[in-house]
């Protein structure tokens, strides 16, 4: 499952720097959240998925802990919070087959006695605002940033330089070669840049929505 919180108090706009701290004083490994979405939208990285969080008790060891910062009994998220949440909630159902749905995506007082995540925030689990972006970042093929494909092209066409791939997945793949994400197995163009990436349209698809998260 995937657990959203909020921050309360006084509508801060904490960073997981900051969240760790807190953390940290209560006498905790330190920061109980895997991930933190600040109101400008960011995405921060709190515990490796890997690693247990610390965030709904009882229910930590088979749930991945997303905070976003605000008082969501008296503010409202932003819409970069809601889009980003979307699409990070979207990528974490797709890579463990979580159902993006009002089941296995909840908020903390769904599991346990607590205001948490804010009476704004839980609206918007319960009305299915959150699970149906969600969806609509897991189904590309229903997304504005994919193109028309052939019959039968999806299981079989591959992308080998940055140039091959479709226009709107170009910026996501120069970003990732120019930080190392992406290096092929050694074969490079005349411009000195991988020439056999060997990515498929899905990938390209699942490292658009990672990019536009704010992973990379």
């Amino acid at each position: 499952m995937i657990v959203l919180h909020h921050t309360g108090g006084n509508d801060i706009d904490a960073d997981a720097e900051q969240i760790h701290g807190w953390h940290l004083n209560q006498g905790w490994a330190g920061i109980g959240y895997h991930y933190v979405i600040k109101k400008n939208g960011t995405i921060e990285r709190g515990r490796p998925e890997w690693a247990i969080g610390s965030h709904a008790y009882g229910e930590n060891s088979h749930t991945i802990g997303i905070h976003i910062s605000g008082d969501f009994d008296s503010a409202q998220p932003t819409e970069k919070q809601i889009e980003n949440c979307a699409e990070l909630v979207a990528d974490i159902c797709t890579r463990y087959g979580i159902p993006i749905d009002t089941d296995h995506v909840v908020g903390h007082g769904e599991l346990m006695a607590t205001s948490c995540p804010g009476t704004n925030l839980q609206a918007l689990i319960n009305d299915g605002t959150i699970t149906g972006k969600a969806n609509w970042y897991a189904n590309p093929d229903k997304a504005d940033i994919v193109e028309p494909e052939p019959q039968g092209a999806r299981s079989t066409e591959r992308f080998n330089t940055i140039s091959a791939c479709p226009e709107w997945a170009q910026p996501t793949i120069r970003k990732m070669v120019e930080k190392g994400l992406l290096t092929g197995k050694g074969a490079t163009d005349a411009d000195g840049l991988p020439a056999d990436l060997d990515l498929s349209l899905d990938m390209l698809r699942l490292f658009v929505v990672n990019d536009r998260a704010g992973l990379y």
